[in-house]
Order: structure tokens, then sequence, then C-alpha cells
């Protein structure tokens, strides 16, 4: 699920970087450019906050320590019903609405 989620992070990512060159016609709505950034800003939402609360999770009574690889981008608790994926999907869905009404209250 790790895999799904950075693919697809980075594959939007490189798409927005390649299509927003003045020379490229790909994005020309610039509501559908800006649906693209909100997307982009979600996950990296829903990224950090996996990382926080692994951050805040670490320091245990047995005296472990924090570790990206084994707390974060270990594949075993990125399964639908664990705790990463959970905890991603929650701050990607609330990211997504403050961006959201962020760009509604601009529009008023």
């Amino acid at each position: 699920m790790i895999a799904i989620i950075l693919g697809s992070f980075f594959c939007l990512l490189i798409f927005v970087m390649l299509a927003s060159n003045p020379g490229n016609k790909l994005i020309q709505n610039k509501n559908t450019k800006r649906h693209l950034l909100n997307l982009l800003t979600a996950y990296v939402g829903g990224f950090l906050f996996v990382v926080i609360v692994r951050l805040f999770e670490a320091p245990g009574p047995e005296g472990s320590s924090f570790n990206l690889f084994y707390d974060v981008l270990d594949g075993r608790s990125w399964r639908i019903g664990r705790d990463n994926f959970e905890d991603f999907f929650f701050a990607f869905i609330i990211t997504y609405i403050i961006v959201f009404i962020r760009n509604q209250y601009k529009k008023t």
C-alpha cells in the first residue's frame, strides 16, 4: 500500500510539474490545476501526520527511538486496517477538506 500511495504521489507531482511549464498546454483550466495541487497538499498532509504520530509514539518505556524506515516506511503497517494507513487516510481527508474550505473562502 505504501508503494501505491508514494507512487501515485510522485506520478501526480511529475505530471503537475511537466504540465505547468509555459510551453505545455496539458492543463489549460486553472480549476483543474488547483484541484491537482490540492491533492498534492492532501498527500503531504497525510504523510506528515503519519510521521508526527509515529514520532510521538516512539519514546516508549523500553527506550526505543524513532526509525523512519521501521516506523513509517515499513510495508506491513500500511495494509488496510493498520495504523499507518488509517492515520494517512484520516489526515488526507481532513487536509483536503481544510484546503477546499480555504479555497472556497478565498473565492468570496
